[in-house]
């Protein structure tokens, strides 16, 4: 835990490089001493089909944080701060398109979440 999942808009790229902002915010992540390495999943989505407003020029990005209950609200406020920034960080364009950036985060029930970890036999 945690799972941080990105969604960005087709529109961004080539400019947008979502491994980037990956390591970006896995980088926020570990900054905020609340996790550790191993356990941060992450990964990005393009998003093809998409609106903002009434078909408005735009695009956005947003980054889901999925947490195992109990954190403060404090610490939670502080890594979608930190997150957003190290998002905006790697926006570099194209040139005149808005771009709404966006995080949150999202509690999990710990008695409805499971987990294993399998190491792969080398079968050689």
């Amino acid at each position: 835990m945690p799972h941080l999942v990105l969604e960005y808009t087709a529109n961004l790229l080539p400019d947008f490089e979502p491994m980037q902002a990956l390591h970006r915010m896995n980088t926020v992540l570990l900054a905020s001493g609340e996790f550790v390495p191993a356990h941060i999943k992450s990964r990005a989505l393009r998003i093809d089909d998409y609106l903002v407003g009434d078909d408005e020029p735009g695009g956005y990005i947003h980054a889901r944080l999925h947490l195992l209950a109990g954190r403060a609200p404090a610490v939670k406020a502080a890594v979608t701060e930190g997150l957003v920034a190290a998002l905006r960080s790697c926006v570099n364009g194209p040139a005149g398109l808005p771009v709404q950036i966006t995080a949150e985060a999202l509690d999990m029930d710990r008695a409805a979440y499971s987990k294993s970890i399998v190491h792969a036999e080398n079968h050689a």
